[in-house]
């Protein structure tokens, strides 16, 4: 393997370390939930100077809501029996909060199709826990198609399937551990998924105005299914239609906005460019490209003929570049080889895109440990400047492509992410001027002259960044 990637950091082990965002938004006066991810032996006991309205448990589970719009500090403190650690969180308040650092968590789609039900969700919220991969930031169970079962119910919306008896207890639970969790839908009258007859927000008499696979039907019942997700106590929406369009989309933002909770709102599948500031004004998320897939040819076209998306997300507006496709899932093990798998990894983080794992987390290997739970890696993606990546240098002649881009972070530090992504080797030297630190490996990289030339085989990422 070319990339080398260091061990995991050891997640319950030693002097604590807390490993949160430097900043966490949310509405006014709409219930706030945000476990804390730190390392250290356990146990491992919180506390807090707080806003008003917030409290944390011993366990390092913030909740409660804050009443006013404005900025906040957060002053977190983790002690364990061998010392503590403190960390100051800014918490924003208002409309268009939410989502202040890319979504970093889980999704059930291509880690297991429609093959999962209630069980499957809480124990993947389990696993985040057990694993230490929530120690890392990872906080969403986002489930996806295949939930559904009829209309019906107190609100007359899309009620689950035999698998999920009681989305509620579900829901409550994964909240229990200071995690959040996502379902999943359509305007279309009827959803992607495996079932052919999943139903979606809309339903009756097609209109005629819309041209999406499956339809957009003239009776709206958004509204509906709004009020049921939040009496559930759901916390991500995937909105899934194609082609897209801003009008749907804009039918179920309104909705969302005025439900009495915080549902981070992603559509999905491919958002016009042309309407590009809509989106990252009315959405948390919105996908740019096609679904991924274990195929090199897909982790290149998904992820590196998207440059006309650069510099067009924003903080709480994030340009989405898809689920992982590493891991075990779907039944088999990732088609990908390691270092095509750092490559697809890398270009989430440098995007940066909200990354979402979508594998069974019961069989992970430690070659996917370590590309998950970098913290290093994961603090360009999460750095709370916001800032996008921009084309650094481009090399696109015959079998030789190479890509770097550059991303700004809030210690004036820069990030470059180094990708040939074509099929000979590639040599490049960089102008450092600064201490260059390769964070896959976390080691400091000697300069000489202040230039650091390397060669990378094909199919292969560097992460690396330039201290100020």
């Amino acid at each position: 393997m070319f990339t080398k990637l260091s061990p995991v950091t050891p997640v319950f082990e030693g002097l604590p370390r807390i490993n949160a965002p430097e900043a966490y938004g949310a509405s006014t006066g709409k219930p706030l939930i945000f476990r804390v991810p730190a390392f250290g032996q356990r146990p491992l006991l919180f506390s807090g100077r707080l806003p008003k309205g917030l409290s944390i448990s011993r366990d390092g589970i913030i909740t409660g809501s804050v009443k006013r719009a404005g900025e906040y500090k957060m002053r977190i403190r983790a002690e364990n029996a061998l010392g503590s650690d403190e960390m100051t969180v800014k918490l924003i308040i208002g409309r268009g909060a939410l989502l202040q650092t890319p979504l970093i968590g889980w999704t059930s789609w291509n880690a297991f199709l429609h093959a999962y039900d209630q069980n499957t969700i809480t124990d993947t919220a389990h696993a985040l826990i057990e694993t230490g991969l929530s120690e890392f930031g990872y906080s969403y169970v986002n489930i996806d198609s295949d939930w559904q079962g009829s209309y019906g119910g107190k609100y007359d919306a899309i009620q689950p399937n035999e698998r999920f008896t009681d989305m509620k207890a579900m829901t409550d639970h994964i909240h229990s551990l200071g995690l959040k969790c996502g379902i999943y839908s359509t305007p279309m009258k009827l959803a992607f998924g495996m079932c052919q007859t999943l139903p979606g927000c809309t339903r009756g008499e097609t209109d005629g105005k819309y041209l999406a696979y499956r339809e957009i039907g003239k009776e709206r019942m958004e509204q509906n299914n709004v009020d049921q997700w939040v009496e559930w106590g759901f916390d991500y929406l995937k909105y899934d239609w194609y082609p897209n369009d801003t009008e749907n989309a804009a039918v179920m933002a309104k909705c969302l906005r005025k439900a009495p909770r915080d549902i981070v709102y992603c559509v999905t599948t491919t958002a016009v460019y042309d309407e590009r500031d809509w989106y990252k004004n009315n959405t948390q998320m919105f996908r740019i490209g096609g679904d991924s897939e274990d195929s090199w040819e897909v982790v290149r076209r998904n992820n590196f003929e998207m440059d006309h998306w650069l510099g067009e997300g924003k903080i709480g507006g994030w340009a989405d570049l898809d689920m992982l496709e590493i891991g075990y899932f779907a039944g088999k093990r990732c088609r990908l080889t390691d270092d095509e798998q750092v490559v697809s990894y890398t270009a989430k983080v440098i995007f940066p895109s909200p990354i979402q794992l979508s594998c069974d987390l019961r069989k992970l290997t430690e070659t996917e440990m370590r590309i998950f739970c970098n913290e290093e890696v994961i603090a360009v993606n999460q750095d709370v400047l916001g800032a996008q990546a921009s084309l650094l240098y481009e090399a696109n002649d015959g079998g030789d492509r190479f890509k770097i881009y550059e991303k700004r972070l809030s210690d004036g530090g820069r990030a470059l992410a180094l990708f040939n992504i074509g099929e000979k080797d590639h040599t490049h030297t960089l102008e450092a001027d600064g201490q260059l630190r390769d964070l896959w490996a976390k080691e400091d990289i000697a300069v000489k002259d202040g230039k650091y030339t390397v060669t990378m085989p094909p199919h292969t990422a560097l992460l690396l960044k330039i201290k100020s």
